[in-house]
């Protein structure tokens, strides 16, 4: 196994270990959603009721978006600093 090129260590021997590979299985993407779908929602974080992925958030007159998409996310909102802390 190798190190990704842009990771930076003193030694270039050792290497990351993962407790449990979910990439390259047929699952991998439901289950990373099923991870990320309950945190988001202790978050604060309102899933849509139109699109599964959609998650909006908000707070006073902040408003902000979160689009999951396999293992992408898309967030906006109308405050740059709330975003940066979400």
């Amino acid at each position: 196994m190798m190190q990704p090129p842009r990771l930076r260590t003193v030694d270039s021997t050792k290497v990351c270990r993962l407790k449990k590979s979910v990439y390259g299985l047929k699952q991998a993407p439901r289950q990373w959603f099923a991870e990320l779908s309950p945190k988001l929602l202790n978050y604060g974080f309102v899933r849509s009721h139109a699109d599964y992925s959609l998650f909006t958030y908000n707070k006073g007159d902040k408003f902000g978006a979160l689009l999951v998409y396999v293992d992408d996310l898309v967030l906006t909102g109308n405050d740059k600093c709330s975003m940066c802390s979400v």
